[in-house]
């Protein structure tokens, strides 16, 4: 009898030890910090389903239901999802971006909710991360402060990359015009003019009078270049290129890309199409 019990209790310490924090992401970008940080003691269980656009996704009951039993909720915070009031109903929700410094939009109506578009932001929301798992998980601490400290090398070796290749392109040729308005955080962060065609989402459209304006403020900023949502058709945005002779290039925008895996691959592509699009060596 004494050894069936000892043998229960072996199980039983086992089955504990194996134990997970569960965690829901509503971002693909949140899940692969989650992975990383949180590792082997925690379950991340994707809200987000493929081929929906960002701005267009609201977690139906199915999703919420999934959710059911997770510590919280991971969310990018900034007004990016314009439900979370609804969810909290029934989730505790933590806002990855909410220590994040807010970066303005250039016409100055509000700021831009796209944080995830510079590695020092991202680092900084895997530190908010790492303290909530932390204190949901107090016995995995110390892991998570390691696993941390290696996704924030991991942006600091992005930051560094992106600074060198940047190099190559001048003062007078960092502006980086975007079909929406996404990559304020990104300018803020390596010195670029940041001038989207639209609004904060890729669905907004200007007004004749407005495009008007935008023309002849990409003429006279000598642009070059015009960067689309890589999902996206060019077609939008072909008109005001042909206009300017600018060439169109593709950026991720929103975080989200089916050809692309993981925040590394999506940030390292950005900067190869901005350099390539703008440092005049791209023009030989």
């Amino acid at each position: 009898m004494k050894k069936y019990l000892a043998v229960i209790l072996l199980l039983a310490c086992a089955l504990c030890a194996q134990a997970q924090v569960k965690v829901a992401s509503l971002h693909p970008l949140l899940s692969e910090m989650a992975r990383v940080v949180g590792g082997e003691s925690v379950e991340v269980v994707d809200l987000f389903p493929e081929n929906v656009e960002l701005h267009e996704f609201s977690p139906q009951p199915a999703a919420v239901a999934a959710a059911s039993g997770a510590s919280f909720v991971m969310a990018c915070g900034k007004g990016v999802e314009p439900y979370l009031d609804g969810l909290r109903a029934t989730c505790r929700v933590v806002e990855l971006g909410a220590d994040v410094p807010d970066v303005q939009l250039p016409d100055g109506r509000g700021c831009d909710p796209h944080w995830w578009n510079s590695p020092a932001n991202m680092q900084r929301a895997a530190a908010t991360l790492m303290l909530e798992l932390q204190k949901v998980d107090p016995a995995h601490a110390a892991a998570y402060r390691g696993r941390y400290r290696i996704y924030a090398a991991t942006m600091d070796k992005l930051d560094r990359e992106a600074r060198l290749t940047f190099s190559r392109i001048p003062a007078e040729s960092r502006v980086l015009v975007t079909e929406h308005a996404a990559m304020c955080h990104f300018c803020a962060q390596y010195g670029f003019k940041a001038i989207p065609v639209y609004g904060i989402a890729k669905e907004a459209q200007g007004d004749p009078a407005s495009m008007a304006g935008m023309l002849a403020q990409l003429r006279g900023s000598k642009v070059r270049c015009i960067f689309r949502e890589w999902t996206e058709s060019p077609r939008p945005l072909e008109g005001l290129a042909a206009q300017i002779g600018a060439e169109i290039r593709p950026l991720v925008l929103d975080g989200i890309c089916p050809d692309l895996k993981g925040y590394a691959a999506i940030f390292r592509a950005n900067v190869q199409n901005i350099t390539e699009g703008l440092a005049p060596q791209a023009k030989q």
